[in-house]
């Protein structure tokens, strides 16, 4: 025959697919999206896609039907592979998201022709001269998600090479084609297999949980819907730190909590759900390699004990995934065949699939280096009447893919909630009694209930408004024809945080305006209302050697600036003469009309006291001494000193200052009674999260507090100042690219920091070893973005300004400037600043923190609700 190399029958996963009627089959696509800015070469990812394709059998496969006994699918020799290049309309970034989903969907409406390869496509959607969004289109029936992911690597690989002329320099290993698979297929015995069902699935029942059809949707319409649950970082962080120490994957957790939610609806103690299984054939040598469709979809009996602890069961459930994971792949048709049951017959209710993302993922790494970003998978849900889809990644996304018809929105809502909770439980409280965990979920087994005559549009908006941590109460009303959402909140903060901008950048020899940032930030933050700007005291190495004299550059901040103070962190004092350190800052206070502030610091490096070696060994006491001199100074008193003659002589300094009095603070980092002898002198503080966790921070700062309380001092007079590293962007993943590599550096030059996480992790290791180095800063970037950092979206980052505000803290001092590139990092000052405007205006937070709660928990709808805030509800 013309152009065929081969044909064979299909799989049980490929036959399985042709069952899905909804939707048609052509329009199953599903997509790989990963979003890019910069140039992108497309000659050499063209030729790579067309390599990808030539090397791939599955790539060049059609499907028949039509007048066939029984499906084929025949591989081309020669197929036409091109890159499709789309231009979007340039539309604000906000509004990309959903431009980006419209045209997805649009995509799946087109479809493939299944007789026609590739069932594969490249698309370059542009929506800016250098930005836009690669999209991986792709049919089911040739590549199930990790072998798309797989497929996309590759691809990579090769555009690398293309890009860089390194071609051909390295044979590339021949890949196994999908027919090796059937035919090992074929050589596996299925009795075995057949008689597994037969046993489990003995008198088996699905389980089925009460339906509550949604008001008003008609019976016979394709159709569903998702409802989505993201959980915080911290219930994620719980949950990922679980398994990796109890050595469990994702899908057995989440299995076995569905099994669970299902067990009150139980007859007996055994759950039957569907879950989506990867099919691989590890027995197969570089079956882990090999490209096509083999996840598929297969009955699961989970058997659920009244008692026990809960903690083994989950390990023995791990133990029976694995386990049975290595089975060959079935056909739900052909177990159905087995049971002697009717073609139609309905084998389970629900069926849960899972996304984990490996430890080391080569795919993101790889996508980095060619500037691209932001990977998202779009999967099309199984065909049941429920799906739970998991989701891992920074934040554990579930989601609840329901048909309306059967279960209602507020239905799916009660669940998906209910499936979070327990996630979180389980992965927190692993050592309870399943007793207890059932008798909680008995309790809870209640039905969502709609008012009768109520819009269910309003009744999902409010149960989902309700379920917010911010709200205590809250009711959605139609007005007119807008819907109004009525919010009380459950608190509102009396405390409002200040925000500075911190400056502590490496020398870089290369660049040719070497301050660009610190003035560009400095002129915006004084229009945004920005509190002050810090500029440190460096010397003699490049990290922070743009910084050797704070005065100087104040100065020069002094005349693009009007509002903000203009303050030093740190003089070390030690390494100054008191009279000097006035002297400048008296000239600073002047330029700025009075915006002058200071903090001291004793001074920790060797190589600083070059400038004053006497006076390491006693650098502390010096501080303090050297510091009351520095106030009484700036008070316009005299203080002896020697003269070049050596006469004793009483000095004053000159010019005069604005204020009357210095605003002085203390740098304390680690040392309690540094902050509590701050506190009893009475000075603000200023510390950080450098070599300390922030909880310790937060400790020794009400160290500060009780002290200055002892010594007499009005708190309210008082500032605390923790720096922190900050970067705000709109997206989390893009937020991520841009500090993961530079905040990584910056960590690992800090031999303190490293030192702490080794005696933090009682690990028997030198941190002088590279080997360690890097883990241990890969290790530091983690937890230090997650728990020590404002580092996110506008909105992930208000719990932690939250908490600061809680824990008595009066100011953040946002570290930007720490190897970001400069253009991202003053893009990123509009979201500061952004944030900032939230922590000010509770209404304009409510409002923007409930409307992207409700655009998360309803992937691909923007409810149009307006809100408003209430002290209470009439």
């Amino acid at each position: 025959m013309k152009n065929v190399e081969d044909a064979y029958k299909l799989s049980p996963p490929q036959r399985e697919l042709l069952t899905w009627r909804q939707p048609a089959l052509e329009t199953r696509l599903e997509h790989l999206c990963w979003s890019f800015r910069g140039p992108l070469d497309e000659g050499a990812l063209e030729q790579a896609l067309k390599e990808l394709v030539h090397r791939h059998t599955v790539l060049r496969t059609a499907f028949f039907t039509q007048g066939l006994a029984e499906p084929m699918q025949v591989v081309r020799e020669k197929v036409s592979a091109v890159l499709e290049r789309v231009e979007l309309p340039h539309v604000a970034e906000p509004e990309r998201a959903e431009q980006l989903a419209a045209w997805l969907e649009e995509d799946r409406r087109r479809g493939m022709n299944l007789t026609a390869a590739p069932l594969a496509r490249l698309t370059l959607l542009r929506t800016a001269p250098e930005s836009g969004t690669l999209v991986f289109g792709y049919h089911p029936l040739v590549l199930d998600a990790r072998s798309a992911h797989l497929c996309l690597e590759e691809l990579l690989r090769l555009f690398q090479a293309m890009r860089e002329k390194t071609v051909g320099t390295e044979a590339p290993e021949k890949p196994r084609p999908y027919r090796e698979y059937l035919a090992w297929l074929e050589q596996q015995g299925m009795g075995e297999l057949e008689n597994h069902f037969r046993h489990v699935l003995r008198e088996a029942q699905p389980t089925l949980l009460p339906e509550s059809p949604a008001a008003g949707a008609a019976e016979g319409t394709p159709t569903h819907q998702v409802q989505q649950l993201v959980l915080t970082p911290a219930a994620s962080g719980a949950v990922q730190l679980f398994l990796r120490r109890n050595k469990l994957s994702l899908a057995t957790l989440v299995q076995s909590a569905w099994a669970l939610l299902l067990r009150p609806y139980a007859s007996g103690g055994d759950v039957l759900f569907g879950v989506l299984v990867p099919g691989r054939p590890t027995s197969l040598p570089r079956g882990e390699s090999m490209l096509g469709r083999f996840a598929h979809v297969r009955p699961w009996r989970v058997a659920v004990p009244a008692d026990g602890n809960t903690l083994r069961w989950l390990r023995g459930q791990q133990a029976e995934l694995t386990g049975r994971q290595r089975d060959p792949s079935v056909s739900l048709a052909q177990v159905r065949s087995w049971l002697g049951l009717p073609e139609d017959a309905p084998l389970f209710q629900s069926a849960v699939t899972t996304w984990e993302s490996p430890e080391e993922n080569t795919l993101e790494e790889l996508g980095r280096s060619l500037g691209l970003r932001s990977l998202h998978p779009r999967v099309l849900p199984l065909p049941f009447p429920l799906t739970v889809e998991a989701l891992s990644g920074e934040r554990l996304t579930l989601r609840l893919h329901h048909d309306p018809r059967r279960f209602s929105a507020l239905k799916a809502i009660h669940l998906v909630g209910r499936l979070g909770a327990l996630l979180e439980t389980l992965a927190t409280q692993p050592d309870q009694d399943l007793s207890s965990l059932l008798r909680e979920l008995e309790s809870e087994k209640r039905e969502p209930v709609i008012t009768a005559g109520a819009r269910v549009e309003v009744a999902e908006l409010q149960t989902l408004l309700a379920q917010h941590p911010a709200v205590r109460e809250v009711a959605v009303r139609a007005e007119g024809s807008e819907l109004v959402a009525h919010v009380v909140p459950v608190s509102r903060q009396t405390r409002k945080l200040d925000f500075s901008l911190f400056f502590f950048a490496d020398e870089d020899d290369g660049a040719s305006d070497k301050y660009r940032l610190l003035m560009e930030a400095g002129k915006f933050a004084d229009r945004h209302g920005f509190r002050a700007i810090w500029t440190p005291e460096r010397h003699f190495h490049p990290h922070g050697g743009l910084y050797p004299n704070p005065s100087v550059l104040a100065a020069a901040l002094s005349s693009v600036t009007e509002n903000i103070q203009l303050r030093a962190g740190s003089v070390v004092l030690p390494l100054q003469s008191p009279f000097r350190v006035v002297e400048e800052w008296s000239i600073v206070d002047n330029l700025s009309r009075g915006r002058a502030g200071l903090s001291v610091v004793s001074g920790w490096v060797p190589n600083d006291f070059a400038l004053a070696p006497e006076n390491f060994a006693r650098k502390r006491d010096i501080l303090f001494e050297r510091l009351e001199q520095v106030e009484r100074l700036w008070l316009g008193e005299a203080i002896p000193a020697k003269d070049g003659a050596g006469n004793e002589v009483q000095l004053r300094v000159f010019p005069r200052p604005v204020q009357p009095k210095l605003p002085l603070w203390v740098t304390c980092s680690t040392d309690p009674g540094l902050f509590e002898k701050t506190g009893t002198l009475g000075y603000h503080v200023l510390t950080s999260v450098i070599g300390q966790s922030l909880d310790e921070a937060l400790e020794k700062l009400g160290l500060y507090g009780a002290a200055l309380t002892r010594a007499g001092h009005r708190r309210e007079e008082h500032i605390t100042s923790l720096m922190m590293h900050a970067f705000v962007g709109r997206d989390a993943d893009e937020v991520l690219d841009k500090v993961r590599g530079p905040l990584t550096s910056y960590l690992r030059a800090h031999v303190a920091l490293m030192q702490t996480l080794v005696k933090s992790l009682e690990l028997q290791v030198d941190i002088n070893q590279p080997q360690w180095l890097d883990y241990l800063a890969s290790y530091a970037f983690e937890r230090y973005y997650r728990t020590g950092a404002l580092i996110g979206t506008v909105t992930s980052c208000l719990p932690m300004v939250d908490r600061l505000m809680t824990s008595g803290v009066d100011e953040v001092a946002c570290l930007i400037d720490f190897g970001v590139d400069v253009d991202a990092v003053l893009e990123g000052l509009t979201h500061l600043a952004e944030l900032k405007r939230l922590v000010h205006d509770d209404a304009l937070r409510m409002e923007r923190v409930l409307t992207e709660s409700l655009e998360e928990r309803l992937p691909g709808r923007r409810p149009a609700v307006r809100f408003r805030l209430v002290e209470a509800l009439p």
